[in-house]
């Protein structure tokens, strides 16, 4: 299993660290959507990205890496519409899509808890092998969850953890599949995604005490139901977990070239850092009431 390694993950993060902490004092423009959307952020989490994509990225803080990507209008965005940021492998290509980077203000948080509103096209075909979507890492963690880990059945498939480290630094072959227990599968729930229907998925992880102490935890929800719990891998460690990343090809490459054109949509994307506070609001004002259309949300 491919991806960006933590070498180059660091680096990219020395680089890039500095302009996004210029923006750290604004990466929130609107008012949060915590209340009654993102039903398992942990309480009292400090809000660091609470963004709609009415604008760029860069209005909230967030580094479009190779300015790809496109904000539309999706009068079905169930959360936020119709602002919505779309990204696009074209058909026939090689190479496509978007990569979002965030670096939270603190540089080795023990915890952080992402929620994002995310959609395919109906038509997106996908990896045979798995789809890339976001990683929650840091210097020694480079983990991603993924769209399914085989061609998709009837438009679905489950979303995966994987904690995609090399060089042999974490082994959670104790708790999950494959070399070194890269593959986290859902063990709660059948945690599937559909193409084409918008999904809210939140994700939470706490870094291990170091990378052999088992005592970190990952979890994901899909539309507000836990689907993953693992409480004992190596994760994090020392370092801790600093970057949220959106990156969707593997290494540069497609095969086979899609045939059509592969869209991811995201309607809103909220990012917490728990054990740091109450979140505030910029501009300040009461927490809005949004309504989820075509979401389940218990």
């Amino acid at each position: 299993m491919d991806g960006n390694s933590t070498s180059q993950a660091s680096k990219r993060l020395a680089t890039i660290v500095a302009v996004l902490t210029f923006c750290a004092g604004s990466v929130s423009a609107q008012h949060s959507h915590a209340a009654g959307v993102w039903t398992n952020e942990p309480a009292g989490a400090n809000v660091v990205v609470d963004c709609n994509f009415s604008s760029t990225p860069g209005a909230c803080g967030i580094l479009d890496a190779y300015s790809s990507a496109e904000v539309a209008s999706d009068s079905s965005a169930p959360l936020s519409p119709s602002g919505v940021l779309k990204s696009t492998l074209r058909a026939g290509n090689s190479a496509g899509g978007m990569q979002l980077n965030f670096a939270t203000p603190k540089p080795n948080n023990r915890e952080m808890f992402m929620g994002i509103i995310w959609r395919t096209n109906p038509e997106f075909q996908g990896r045979p092998n798995s789809n890339k979507l976001f990683f929650l890492r840091g210097p020694q963690a480079n983990g991603v969850w993924i769209f399914g880990n085989s061609a998709l059945v009837n438009g679905s498939a489950p979303l995966i953890f994987g904690h995609n480290t090399g060089g042999g630094l974490l082994d959670n072959s104790h708790a999950c599949s494959a070399d070194l227990g890269l593959l986290c599968f859902p063990n709660v729930g059948p945690g599937l995604l559909t193409r084409g229907v918008w999904t809210k998925i939140e994700a939470y992880v706490k870094s291990s005490t170091t990378n052999t102490s088992r005592d970190g935890i990952v979890r994901w929800w899909i539309n507000g139901v836990l689907v993953g719990n693992y409480t004992n891998l190596n994760y994090g460690g020392t370092a801790g977990i600093n970057e949220w990343v959106w990156s969707e090809t593997w290494d540069g490459g497609v095969n086979p070239l899609p045939t059509v054109d592969w869209n991811h949509f995201i309607d809103h994307l909220h990012i917490s850092i728990p054990n740091g506070g109450s979140g505030s609001d910029i501009p300040p004002g009461p927490p809005a009431q949004p309504t989820l259309r075509s979401i389940t949300v218990p």
